[in-house]
Protein backbone atom coordinates (compact mmCIF):
# COMPACT_ATOMS: atom_id res chain seq x y z
CA UNK A 1 0.00 0.00 0.00
CA UNK A 2 2.72 2.69 0.58
CA UNK A 3 5.05 1.63 -1.84
CA UNK A 4 1.93 2.37 -4.58
CA UNK A 5 1.58 5.88 -3.06
CA UNK A 6 -1.54 5.32 -0.53
CA UNK A 7 -0.88 5.95 2.99
CA UNK A 8 -3.01 5.26 5.92
CA UNK A 9 -3.71 8.07 8.40
CA UNK A 10 -1.89 5.90 11.13
CA UNK A 11 0.65 3.06 10.92
CA UNK A 12 1.85 0.35 14.03
CA UNK A 13 5.37 -0.09 12.57
CA UNK A 14 8.54 -1.89 13.88
CA UNK A 15 11.59 0.07 15.29
CA UNK A 16 13.44 -0.97 12.31
CA UNK A 17 10.84 0.60 9.48
CA UNK A 18 10.73 3.95 11.24
CA UNK A 19 13.82 5.49 9.63
CA UNK A 20 13.44 4.21 6.20
CA UNK A 21 10.11 5.88 5.69
CA UNK A 22 11.21 9.05 7.38
CA UNK A 23 14.21 8.64 5.17
CA UNK A 24 11.80 8.94 2.47
CA UNK A 25 10.48 12.08 3.70
CA UNK A 26 6.83 9.87 4.38
CA UNK A 27 6.40 10.81 7.79
CA UNK A 28 4.46 14.04 9.68
CA UNK A 29 6.34 15.27 12.23
CA UNK A 30 5.20 15.58 15.71
CA UNK A 31 8.00 17.55 17.05
CA UNK A 32 5.72 20.22 18.16
CA UNK A 33 2.71 18.01 19.53
CA UNK A 34 4.72 15.76 22.09
CA UNK A 35 5.87 18.78 24.14
CA UNK A 36 3.97 17.61 27.19
CA UNK A 37 4.38 14.12 27.11
CA UNK A 38 8.06 14.14 25.95
CA UNK A 39 9.66 13.76 29.26
CA UNK A 40 7.89 10.90 30.27
CA UNK A 41 9.21 8.55 27.22
CA UNK A 42 12.65 6.54 27.80
CA UNK A 43 15.56 8.28 26.16
CA UNK A 44 16.34 5.05 24.12
CA UNK A 45 13.24 4.96 23.03
CA UNK A 46 12.74 8.38 21.29
CA UNK A 47 16.21 7.71 19.48
CA UNK A 48 14.35 5.38 16.72
CA UNK A 49 11.64 8.14 16.21
CA UNK A 50 14.10 11.23 16.31
CA UNK A 51 15.28 11.68 12.59
CA UNK A 52 17.22 15.04 12.04
CA UNK A 53 15.97 17.55 13.79
CA UNK A 54 11.92 16.25 13.58
CA UNK A 55 10.04 13.56 15.53
CA UNK A 56 8.40 11.51 13.34
CA UNK A 57 6.24 9.01 15.29
CA UNK A 58 5.61 7.91 19.15
CA UNK A 59 7.36 5.03 20.26
CA UNK A 60 4.51 2.49 21.56
CA UNK A 61 6.35 -0.27 23.34
CA UNK A 62 10.10 -2.10 23.32
CA UNK A 63 11.04 -5.32 24.18
CA UNK A 64 14.43 -6.99 24.28
CA UNK A 65 16.99 -9.81 24.83
CA UNK A 66 17.03 -11.20 27.59
CA UNK A 67 18.15 -14.12 30.00
CA UNK A 68 15.97 -16.48 31.65
CA UNK A 69 17.14 -19.27 34.47
CA UNK A 70 15.87 -22.35 36.03
CA UNK A 71 15.09 -21.62 39.47
CA UNK A 72 15.15 -25.02 40.79
CA UNK A 73 18.95 -25.66 38.85
CA UNK A 74 20.43 -23.08 40.37
CA UNK A 75 19.17 -23.28 43.47
CA UNK A 76 21.08 -26.99 43.41
CA UNK A 77 24.20 -25.41 42.07
CA UNK A 78 23.80 -23.19 44.84
CA UNK A 79 24.49 -20.09 42.75
CA UNK A 80 22.25 -17.22 43.02
CA UNK A 81 21.65 -14.75 40.18
CA UNK A 82 22.02 -10.78 40.44
CA UNK A 83 19.19 -9.11 42.13
CA UNK A 84 19.87 -5.41 40.71
CA UNK A 85 21.71 -3.89 37.84
CA UNK A 86 23.99 -2.74 40.06
CA UNK A 87 25.51 -6.28 41.24
CA UNK A 88 24.63 -7.50 37.50
CA UNK A 89 27.81 -10.50 36.73
CA UNK A 90 30.69 -9.64 34.57
CA UNK A 91 31.50 -11.31 32.10
CA UNK A 92 33.82 -13.74 33.78
CA UNK A 93 31.00 -14.26 36.48
CA UNK A 94 28.61 -14.77 33.89
CA UNK A 95 30.66 -17.79 32.09
CA UNK A 96 31.90 -19.19 35.97
CA UNK A 97 27.77 -19.71 36.80
CA UNK A 98 27.00 -21.15 34.08
CA UNK A 99 29.71 -23.61 34.31
CA UNK A 100 28.86 -24.14 37.81
CA UNK A 101 25.04 -24.48 37.22
CA UNK A 102 25.99 -27.20 34.30
CA UNK A 103 28.33 -29.04 36.48
CA UNK A 104 26.06 -29.45 39.56
CA UNK A 105 23.71 -30.74 37.41
CA UNK A 106 25.18 -32.88 34.87
CA UNK A 107 23.94 -31.16 32.10
CA UNK A 108 25.10 -31.13 28.48
CA UNK A 109 25.19 -26.66 28.34
CA UNK A 110 25.55 -23.75 31.09
CA UNK A 111 23.40 -21.28 29.14
CA UNK A 112 22.31 -21.00 25.04
CA UNK A 113 20.92 -18.71 22.81
CA UNK A 114 18.83 -19.15 19.51
CA UNK A 115 19.99 -18.52 16.10
CA UNK A 116 19.57 -15.03 15.67
CA UNK A 117 22.70 -12.85 15.66
CA UNK A 118 20.85 -10.16 18.00
CA UNK A 119 21.04 -12.50 20.72
CA UNK A 120 25.35 -11.42 20.64
CA UNK A 121 24.58 -7.79 20.14
CA UNK A 122 24.18 -7.43 24.00
CA UNK A 123 27.49 -8.58 24.17
CA UNK A 124 28.60 -6.38 21.70
CA UNK A 125 27.37 -3.01 23.09
CA UNK A 126 28.83 -4.44 26.80
CA UNK A 127 31.80 -3.55 25.58
CA UNK A 128 31.12 -0.16 24.03
CA UNK A 129 31.31 -2.05 20.41
CA UNK A 130 29.39 -1.31 17.87
CA UNK A 131 28.64 -2.55 14.32
CA UNK A 132 28.58 1.03 12.71
CA UNK A 133 30.83 3.68 13.43
CA UNK A 134 29.60 7.13 15.04
CA UNK A 135 28.54 9.24 12.38
CA UNK A 136 26.70 5.55 10.71
CA UNK A 137 28.80 6.38 7.45
CA UNK A 138 31.11 3.52 8.21
CA UNK A 139 31.39 0.34 9.61
CA UNK A 140 32.92 -0.21 12.98
CA UNK A 141 33.25 -3.55 13.87
CA UNK A 142 36.67 -3.88 13.44
CA UNK A 143 37.80 -2.83 16.52
CA UNK A 144 39.20 -3.81 19.33
CA UNK A 145 36.52 -3.72 21.98
CA UNK A 146 34.35 -5.27 19.51
CA UNK A 147 36.65 -7.93 18.54
CA UNK A 148 36.93 -8.73 22.05
CA UNK A 149 33.31 -8.76 22.89
CA UNK A 150 33.65 -11.68 19.65
CA UNK A 151 35.94 -13.36 21.48
CA UNK A 152 34.43 -13.72 24.45
CA UNK A 153 30.99 -14.87 23.12
CA UNK A 154 33.21 -17.58 20.98
CA UNK A 155 34.52 -18.60 24.63
CA UNK A 156 31.25 -19.55 25.88
CA UNK A 157 30.86 -22.48 22.72
CA UNK A 158 34.53 -23.47 22.89
CA UNK A 159 34.50 -23.70 26.64
CA UNK A 160 31.10 -26.45 26.06
CA UNK A 161 28.76 -24.02 27.39
CA UNK A 162 26.70 -22.90 25.00
CA UNK A 163 25.49 -25.20 22.06
CA UNK A 164 26.65 -24.69 19.10
CA UNK A 165 23.93 -26.27 17.40
CA UNK A 166 21.22 -23.96 18.98
CA UNK A 167 23.24 -20.59 17.33
CA UNK A 168 23.68 -22.03 13.92
CA UNK A 169 19.63 -23.17 13.80
CA UNK A 170 19.88 -27.03 14.10
CA UNK A 171 18.64 -27.16 17.68
CA UNK A 172 15.88 -25.04 19.27
CA UNK A 173 17.27 -23.52 22.49
CA UNK A 174 13.90 -22.15 24.08
CA UNK A 175 12.62 -25.51 23.56
CA UNK A 176 15.32 -27.37 25.74
CA UNK A 177 14.80 -24.65 27.71
CA UNK A 178 10.88 -25.56 28.55
CA UNK A 179 11.91 -28.83 28.58
CA UNK A 180 14.45 -28.14 31.73
CA UNK A 181 17.61 -28.99 29.79
CA UNK A 182 19.04 -26.04 30.13
CA UNK A 183 19.41 -23.44 32.70
CA UNK A 184 19.86 -20.16 31.46
CA UNK A 185 19.02 -19.24 27.77
CA UNK A 186 19.29 -15.83 25.98
CA UNK A 187 16.60 -15.21 23.98
CA UNK A 188 13.64 -12.72 23.08
CA UNK A 189 11.99 -11.25 26.00
CA UNK A 190 8.57 -11.48 24.83
CA UNK A 191 8.56 -15.18 24.83
CA UNK A 192 7.91 -14.59 28.78
CA UNK A 193 3.90 -15.57 28.37
CA UNK A 194 4.95 -18.99 26.25
CA UNK A 195 7.16 -19.50 29.07
CA UNK A 196 4.94 -18.88 31.60
CA UNK A 197 2.08 -20.56 29.82
CA UNK A 198 4.07 -23.48 29.08
CA UNK A 199 6.68 -24.90 31.67
CA UNK A 200 5.94 -27.20 33.94
CA UNK A 201 7.55 -28.93 36.28
CA UNK A 202 9.81 -25.85 37.33
CA UNK A 203 10.31 -22.76 38.46
CA UNK A 204 11.58 -20.37 35.89
CA UNK A 205 13.07 -16.75 36.32
CA UNK A 206 14.83 -13.47 34.83
CA UNK A 207 18.04 -12.57 35.42
CA UNK A 208 20.41 -9.42 33.93
CA UNK A 209 22.96 -10.18 31.24
CA UNK A 210 26.42 -9.61 32.36
CA UNK A 211 27.99 -6.66 31.97
CA UNK A 212 31.73 -5.17 31.10
CA UNK A 213 31.99 -1.31 30.37
CA UNK A 214 28.57 -0.99 30.54
CA UNK A 215 25.09 -2.41 31.23
CA UNK A 216 23.41 -3.11 27.72
CA UNK A 217 20.90 -5.37 25.59
CA UNK A 218 19.63 -5.21 21.87
CA UNK A 219 16.06 -3.61 21.97
CA UNK A 220 13.30 -4.06 19.72
CA UNK A 221 9.45 -3.19 20.00
CA UNK A 222 6.98 -0.75 17.39
CA UNK A 223 6.13 2.82 16.92
CA UNK A 224 2.94 4.45 15.89
CA UNK A 225 3.24 6.79 13.09
CA UNK A 226 1.58 9.27 10.87
CA UNK A 227 2.12 10.34 7.08
CA UNK A 228 2.37 13.90 5.34
CA UNK A 229 -0.09 13.04 3.17
CA UNK A 230 -2.89 12.36 5.69
CA UNK A 231 -6.19 14.60 5.25
CA UNK A 232 -7.05 14.40 8.76
CA UNK A 233 -3.53 15.36 10.89
CA UNK A 234 -5.20 16.53 13.99
CA UNK A 235 -7.19 13.20 14.12
CA UNK A 236 -4.00 10.99 13.29
CA UNK A 237 -1.98 12.98 16.28
CA UNK A 238 -4.95 12.65 18.87
CA UNK A 239 -5.57 8.90 18.14
CA UNK A 240 -1.54 8.45 18.31
CA UNK A 241 -1.61 10.33 21.55
CA UNK A 242 -4.60 8.39 22.94
CA UNK A 243 -2.84 4.82 22.05
CA UNK A 244 0.49 5.87 23.59
CA UNK A 245 -1.30 7.59 26.48
CA UNK A 246 -0.14 6.33 30.38
CA UNK A 247 -3.51 4.09 30.83
CA UNK A 248 -3.92 2.19 27.17
CA UNK A 249 0.21 1.82 26.74
CA UNK A 250 0.16 -0.16 30.07
CA UNK A 251 -3.08 -2.01 29.34
CA UNK A 252 -1.49 -3.07 25.56
CA UNK A 253 1.67 -4.15 27.51
CA UNK A 254 0.19 -6.12 30.07
CA UNK A 255 -1.27 -8.15 27.93
CA UNK A 256 1.42 -8.69 25.17
CA UNK A 257 3.93 -9.11 27.78
CA UNK A 258 5.94 -5.87 26.53
CA UNK A 259 7.48 -2.74 27.89
CA UNK A 260 5.89 0.42 27.62
CA UNK A 261 8.04 3.24 26.61
CA UNK A 262 6.53 5.51 28.99
CA UNK A 263 8.21 5.76 32.25
CA UNK A 264 4.53 6.51 34.42
CA UNK A 265 3.02 3.37 32.21
CA UNK A 266 5.82 1.79 33.38
CA UNK A 267 4.88 2.39 37.24
CA UNK A 268 0.94 1.76 36.55
CA UNK A 269 1.67 -1.35 34.50
CA UNK A 270 0.17 -5.31 36.61
CA UNK A 271 1.40 -7.90 34.65
CA UNK A 272 -0.17 -10.36 36.62
CA UNK A 273 1.69 -13.56 37.53
CA UNK A 274 5.10 -12.26 35.30
CA UNK A 275 5.18 -9.23 37.18
CA UNK A 276 8.54 -10.19 38.60
CA UNK A 277 10.51 -11.23 35.61
CA UNK A 278 9.05 -8.29 33.40
CA UNK A 279 10.85 -5.88 36.10
CA UNK A 280 13.78 -7.18 35.89
CA UNK A 281 13.27 -6.73 31.64
CA UNK A 282 12.07 -3.10 32.33
CA UNK A 283 15.21 -2.39 34.79
CA UNK A 284 17.90 -3.40 31.93
CA UNK A 285 15.87 -2.08 29.31
CA UNK A 286 15.86 1.02 31.47
CA UNK A 287 19.58 1.05 31.02
CA UNK A 288 20.83 0.64 27.72
CA UNK A 289 22.57 3.31 26.56
CA UNK A 290 21.44 5.50 23.37
CA UNK A 291 24.42 4.69 21.27
CA UNK A 292 23.33 0.68 21.53
CA UNK A 293 19.55 1.55 20.50
CA UNK A 294 20.97 3.87 17.72
CA UNK A 295 23.58 1.10 16.08
CA UNK A 296 20.67 -1.17 15.39
CA UNK A 297 17.25 1.35 14.61
CA UNK A 298 18.21 1.96 11.29
CA UNK A 299 17.02 0.55 7.99
CA UNK A 300 20.59 -0.64 6.91
CA UNK A 301 20.70 -3.27 9.96
CA UNK A 302 18.60 -5.49 8.12
CA UNK A 303 21.40 -4.47 5.44
CA UNK A 304 23.77 -5.58 8.16
CA UNK A 305 22.19 -8.13 10.23
CA UNK A 306 22.86 -11.35 7.04
CA UNK A 307 26.00 -10.33 7.13
CA UNK A 308 26.60 -10.62 10.93
CA UNK A 309 25.09 -14.05 11.00
CA UNK A 310 26.95 -15.66 8.46
CA UNK A 311 30.49 -14.53 10.30
CA UNK A 312 29.23 -15.16 13.64
CA UNK A 313 28.62 -18.84 12.69
CA UNK A 314 32.36 -18.57 10.63
CA UNK A 315 33.40 -17.79 14.36
CA UNK A 316 31.58 -20.32 16.72
CA UNK A 317 32.13 -23.24 14.23
CA UNK A 318 36.20 -22.64 14.02
CA UNK A 319 36.35 -21.55 10.84
CA UNK A 320 37.73 -18.03 11.04
CA UNK A 321 39.05 -15.99 13.71
CA UNK A 322 37.35 -13.16 15.66
CA UNK A 323 39.49 -10.55 13.59
CA UNK A 324 39.30 -12.72 10.22
CA UNK A 325 35.60 -12.71 10.79
CA UNK A 326 35.29 -9.17 12.24
CA UNK A 327 37.96 -7.85 8.58
CA UNK A 328 35.45 -9.54 6.54
CA UNK A 329 32.05 -8.10 7.91
CA UNK A 330 33.76 -4.49 7.68
CA UNK A 331 34.24 -4.91 4.16
CA UNK A 332 31.18 -6.57 3.63
CA UNK A 333 28.84 -3.82 5.64
CA UNK A 334 31.23 -1.04 3.69
CA UNK A 335 31.19 -2.70 0.32
CA UNK A 336 27.19 -3.92 -0.15
CA UNK A 337 25.50 -1.72 2.82
CA UNK A 338 26.94 1.47 2.98
CA UNK A 339 28.09 1.05 -1.03
CA UNK A 340 31.26 3.13 0.17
Amino acid sequence: MIAGGRTPDLLYTPVLATQRYANMDLLLDVSGDLKEEKDDFLPSALVSVKNGDKVVGVPYFTDSIAVFYNKDLFEKAGVKVPESIETTWNWEEFAAAAEKVKSANNLKYGVSTGSDVSQFLPFLYQNKGTVLSEDQKSAGINSDSSIESIEFFKSLFDKGLASKESFIGSEKSDELFKQGQLPMVITFSGLINSFEKDIQGFEYGVTYLPKKEVTATKLGGANIVSFNETKHPKEAVKLMKYLTSEEKMAEFAAKEGVVPTRTSAQESVDYGAIDEGMQTIINEINSVPEFAVKDFSIPEYLGYKSILTSEMQSVILGEKSPKEAAESMEKQINNSVLKK
